[in-house]
């Protein structure tokens, strides 16, 4: 069996899962990390063992996907110089209101260049999506409602980054909690860099999109370890009259994000050989193309 050759664009917490996830295939294969120059020789540990590069084209053996484990805000740029080059992309790009808007514009680069763009595969969005359509096959009439954190709180991937690249914020951890079912309220714990005025940094968070919408509590602390956690925890609800339905998950979310966006890279190689080349999200592919092995028998193992 031809194994998938996988590159990991970005060193964070979601490349981590995302490498330890590929080691746990048998049909996948990872060819190497593409990182920022000022980070190439940092964690010289943990990538002992993997060609690390600052650009792809420097790999030894050429990508079929490349995983963009990078912030969402540089996700659409990063698809479109890889389908440049002809490799198939997995994201999991998290602003909800633009990911129609992304998922056609990647689609004509990657029919141009006859690739594939899986687009949003994570968590949510991506797995809760599919759930919220199976909730609306199930009761076509109804009220679905989303709930993250619960009254610890979780952290949020994509806002933690968010506020992590705003300038002089040296590190930060954004928790999500349940506030009400389906509302949900952001803590935010900051640190500063000393000649930064706290009062401006803190106006800045809340107003950044990731925020506007939400109560926001700015915390401004001298280590983040106590808080940095990496748990989440949602929750997924359809009430209707003729049947209630939940779907409730907890775990650490750069794994399950990375899990999801492995899967993804299974089925993107599977749509170009069939040559359906554009870009799709999790909601627009059959499940059984993301799932491991080689014959129908296989995969339906479970069903």
């Amino acid at each position: 069996m031809q194994k998938i050759n996988v590159a990991i664009i970005g060193w964070g917490n979601v490349g981590r899962g995302c490498k330890r996830a590929i080691s746990e295939t048998k049909d996948m294969r990872l060819v190497g990390v593409v990182r920022r120059p000022v980070s190439l020789y940092k964690n010289k540990e943990e990538l002992q063992d993997t060609n690390v590069v600052s650009d792809i084209s420097e790999l030894k053996d050429r990508p079929d996907v490349a995983l963009l484990c990078v912030p969402s805000r540089e996700v659409p740029e990063k698809i479109k110089e890889y389908h440049e080059q002809g490799i198939c992309t997995v994201d999991s790009y998290d602003e909800h209101s633009e990911i129609y808007a992304l998922r056609q514009e990647a689609d004509i680069t990657a029919k141009v260049e006859k690739c594939v763009s899986i687009i949003s595969a994570g968590w949510d969005p991506g797995t809760d999506s599919i759930v919220r359509a199976l909730m609306k096959m199930v009761s076509i009439t109804g009220r679905t409602t989303t709930t993250f954190g619960g009254e610890e709180g979780g952290r949020s991937m994509g806002h933690t980054v968010a506020v992590k690249a705003i300038p002089g914020v040296l590190d930060a951890v954004s928790l999500t909690l349940a506030n009400g079912r389906g509302q949900h309220k952001r803590r935010v714990y900051v640190v500063a860099d000393k000649k930064v005025n706290t009062s401006q940094l803190e106006k800045q968070i809340k107003n950044d999109p990731y925020f506007v919408n939400d109560p926001t509590e700015v915390i401004f602390v001298k280590d983040i370890n106590k808080y940095n956690t990496l748990h989440h925890e949602g929750e997924v609800e359809r009430t209707a009259q003729e049947v209630a339905q939940k779907y409730q998950v907890s775990g650490v979310n750069p794994e399950f994000t990375a899990n999801v966006m492995v899967a993804a890279a299974r089925g993107a190689i599977n749509l170009k050989n069939r040559e359906a080349w554009g870009a799709y999200t999790l909601l627009e592919l059959p499940l059984i193309d993301f799932l491991p092995g080689t014959t129908l028998k296989e995969k339906l193992e479970g069903y």
